[in-house]
């Protein structure tokens, strides 16, 4: 599956990714911009999973594997399609939650120029950014698991249901089988 994004600014989001599946996620950069992304997986076995970063010649810069979570930094090397894919290395559906941060080398500020104040500055929006993204992805996190828990109790009251429909099935056979083979037998003494 191959789905292209084109991103300019901030963008956090969630997808399903199903087994044995891989989905891929374009992104249009500018030489010398900073790209960074940080992802979190969630679900059965979540870290069977495989990431993988190439530029727009196809060449391989960053990759993970049965990682699942991630935070990779990249200085763009070229203009073109930047390609993020994810790929799940099992059967089992998986939520991934990612974030792209993408800056132009006219946005940053260098080194050199800036005072300590802002750099502060920079470093505590960076924090609070970081803080925000991490209770994004608990928040999908936590919704998933409380999907897959209601799911696995009512699998479990139905399954229970089953046994005790199937346990009086069996009580009442036997009631009727132990009837019929006793009636009309007399127990009494013989004389």
């Amino acid at each position: 599956m191959f789905i292209v994004f084109l991103l300019s600014t901030i963008q956090a989001l969630s997808t399903g990714l199903d087994g044995g599946k891989e989905l891929c996620l374009g992104i249009q950069g500018k030489k010398t911009a900073l790209f960074q992304i940080s992802f979190v997986v969630s679900g059965f076995q979540e870290d069977n999973i495989e990431m993988k970063f190439y530029s727009p010649r196809k060449t391989l810069l960053k990759s993970s594997i049965k990682q699942k979570e991630g935070n990779y930094k990249e200085i763009m090397t070229d203009d073109g399609q930047y390609e993020v894919c994810f790929k799940s290395l099992d059967k089992y559906y998986k939520l991934i939650s990612f974030n792209f941060d993408f800056i132009e080398e006219n946005d940053l500020a260098l080194a050199e120029t800036m005072d300590q104040m802002a750099e502060d500055m920079k470093q505590a929006y960076r924090s609070l950014k970081t803080i925000q993204n991490n209770q994004h992805y608990q928040n999908d996190r936590e919704n998933e698991h409380q999907r897959m828990l209601e799911s696995t109790e009512k699998k479990l009251w139905w399954c229970s249901a089953g046994k005790m429909g199937a346990l009086i099935v069996i009580c009442i056979s036997q009631i009727y089988m132990l009837t019929g083979y006793f009636k009309g037998k007399q127990f009494g003494p013989n004389v």
